[in-house]
C-alpha cells in the first residue's frame, strides 16, 4: 500500500439494490474515543468558567423553613466580575445545591447567622460534604430582598436592568443571598482574608 492516510469519515454500503442515480451517502465517524466520548471537544460554559481553582469565587446561600427545601444561592465571581444568581427546589439532602457548589467552588461561603445557631441541617450537610470549604457568617439583617435588588440595579448593565429584575422576580432567596454578597464585598477584602 502507498501511505494513503484514511479518511475519518466512513462510508458504507449495502446490499441492497438501489433505483437508479442514487448513490451511498457518506456517515459520519461514530467511533468513540478511549474514553468513551466522541472525539470532538467539548464548548466551555458559563459553568465551567466560572468556578475554578486559580479564581476567587464567593458565594451566599440562604434556605427556606419548609417541608419542601428552597435555597438561593449567588455567586460572584472576583476574577471575571461575573454573577449568577439561582433559587432551587432540592430535597431533604440538598443533594442540587452540594452539586452546584461543587460545580462553581466557591472560595468563601457566607450564611446567615440564624443557620449557624443552631446549626442547619444545610450547613451541616455542606460542612460534611465539602469540609475545606471556608464559611462566614454574617447577620441576618444584611439578606434583604430590596437590597439585593438596588444592588442589581446599581451594578448590572444599564441595557440589561430591566430583563433581569424581571428574572429574578419570586426569587425571594436568590436575591437576598446577592445583597449578602454585595455587602460582604463592601465591607470585608476577601483577598486580605487568605
Amino acid at each position: 500500500m502507498s501511505g494513503r492516510v484514511r479518511p475519518r469519515v466512513s462510508y458504507t454500503s449495502a446490499s441492497t439494490s438501489y433505483p437508479e442515480g442514487s448513490s451511498t451517502t457518506p456517515r459520519p465517524d461514530t467511533r468513540l474515543s478511549s474514553n468513551g466520548r466522541p472525539p470532538t471537544g467539548r464548548p466551555r460554559t458559563a459553568a465551567s468558567t466560572l468556578g475554578s481553582r486559580d479564581q476567587q469565587v464567593i458565594c451566599a446561600i440562604s434556605e427556606s423553613r419548609g417541608i419542601s427545601p428552597v435555597v438561593g444561592l449567588a455567586f460572584v465571581n472576583l476574577t471575571t466580575t461575573e454573577a449568577v444568581l439561582c433559587q432551587i427546589s432540592d430535597n431533604q439532602t440538598f443533594t442540587r445545591t452540594i452539586h452546584k457548589l461543587v460545580v462553581y467552588e466557591p472560595t468563601e461561603l457566607l450564611f446567615m447567622t440564624t443557620a449557624a445557631q443552631p446549626k442547619s441541617k444545610l450547613l451541616n450537610i455542606v460542612e460534611y460534604n465539602i469540609p475545606n470549604l471556608r464559611i462566614t457568617v454574617i447577620d441576618r439583617k444584611y439578606w434583604s430582598e430590596t437590597t439585593g435588588l438596588e444592588y442589581i440595579q446599581h451594578l448590572a448593565f444599564k441595557q440589561d436592568v430591566e430583563a433581569i429584575k424581571v428574572s429574578v422576580g419570586g426569587n425571594f432567596y436568590a436575591t437576598c443571598c446577592i445583597a449578602a454578597v454585595c455587602f460582604f464585598l463592601c465591607c470585608f477584602d476577601p483577598l486580605s482574608l487568605d
